[in-house]
């Protein structure tokens, strides 16, 4: 998978709403494992801003009830990441191209 996109800010894994992860691991609720809080502050709004894709293609673990996830790999041309609201943080990030079988 090419197009890895995260919006969760704090993680030290986004560049600029890429993931830079050497690999990805998607639990059965969708929640990104391979998430690691950042020890800078949070990213200004400027670095919120998604960019062209600047890293190799890697492969996506998926443990989702999705119809991308083929023998535990996400076959999805590109997925998002996306952090969550106030008060969902238990289940955060979140996987938004995850799609019920």
């Amino acid at each position: 998978m090419f197009d890895l996109k995260c919006k969760r800010t704090g993680c030290i894994h986004n560049k600029n709403c890429n993931c830079t992860a050497e690999n990805v691991d998607v639990r059965k609720d969708t929640t990104c494992k391979t998430y690691a809080p950042s020890n800078e502050a949070e990213v200004g709004e400027v670095e919120k801003v998604g960019q062209p894709p600047m890293r190799k293609n890697i492969e996506v673990d998926c443990k989702a009830n999705c119809i991308f996830n083929t023998n535990y790999i996400c076959t999805a041309n590109g997925i998002t990441v996306q952090t969550c609201g106030v008060g969902d943080e238990r289940k955060c990030p979140l996987c938004c191209t995850y799609q019920p079988k």
